[in-house]
């Protein structure tokens, strides 16, 4: 129903995944939990509503800080790309500080996304369309294009916050409240929400990747405090417990689809890591 495709080297540095969604009119939902990734998304049948809103045929999903609902209408198809947490910015200057957020991707690209847009719906079969989505984001990035010094200046960012830094602030020049306030200006969330809602996107991807596994192991090699700081953790962030989830996400219709592709990109992350280490 709904799978993920592999992108191309070159646009690893943006990209996380590229998916095909095909889901049945017996599937009414579509169950997002917190991310700091977001997507765009060209949807070629059915309709979608988000908190009440219809959404855009083609659109970008910010990250977010709470777990969203997508009620479908009919069959729904649609192909997209996840980009890397520090790519939305970087290649959209109105995307910067922006969660919880749709918006058309005309309004947010601006007047050439309509060519983009009829090429994709024009095009013969999803890989190419997802071929025409990747062509956008490598003709956007190209030089003398700036993205990739905005995308240097994010990663700088999350460096500064991540937990082996010390004296965040300070490296970059800054004072603590003056980083924090760079970096909410950036993210749209404060350093330490982002390092929770990516600690507890680690955890649903290492749980589904192997379900079978003890709880409490889970927590302490996620660096919870115990497995019930965990569990609340899951909860607030993907609105349901951690064992509804990973049975939730096995069937192969699911409301949860969106964790199993979360689930087979941070997989294919690892394996590529692993394979560039042994490389070296």
């Amino acid at each position: 129903m709904q799978r993920l495709v592999p992108v191309p080297s070159d646009l690893q540095p943006w990209l996380m995944a590229a998916v095909v969604v095909d889901a049945p009119a017996a599937l009414a939902q579509s169950h997002f939990p917190a991310m700091v990734s977001s997507m765009l998304v060209a949807r070629l049948a059915g309709q979608v509503v988000c908190r009440g809103e219809p959404v855009p045929p083609a659109a970008w999903m910010s990250a977010s800080t709470t777990a969203t609902v997508y009620e479908h209408s009919g069959p729904v198809q649609a192909v997209g790309l996840v980009l890397q947490p520090e790519a939305a910015a970087a290649l959209f200057a109105s995307a910067r500080g922006l969660v919880n957020t749709l918006r058309p991707l005309d309004e947010l690209v601006g007047p050439g996304w309509a060519e983009v847009e009829h090429a994709v719906r024009a095009a013969g079969d999803d890989g190419a369309r997802l071929q025409m989505l990747c062509d956008f984001i490598r003709q956007w990035v190209a030089p003398p294009s700036s993205c990739e010094a905005r995308r240097h200046q994010a990663l700088a960012l999350l460096h500064a916050a991540s937990d082996d830094a010390t004296d965040a602030g300070q490296r970059l020049g800054l004072s603590q409240r003056q980083f924090e306030r760079r970096f909410v200006a950036h993210w749209g969330m404060a350093p330490k929400q982002f390092q929770v809602i990516s600690r507890r996107n680690r955890t649903l991807g290492n749980a589904l990747a192997a379900p079978g596994d003890p709880v409490v192991g889970l927590a302490v090699g996620q660096g919870y405090y115990d497995q019930s700081h965990m569990a609340r953790d899951v909860r607030r962030l993907a609105g349901q417990p951690l064992q509804a989830l990973v049975q939730g996400s096995r069937s192969p219709v699911t409301e949860h689809w969106p964790l199993q592709v979360g689930a087979q990109a941070q997989t294919g992350q690892l394996l590529e890591r692993a394979a560039s280490i042994r490389k070296r």
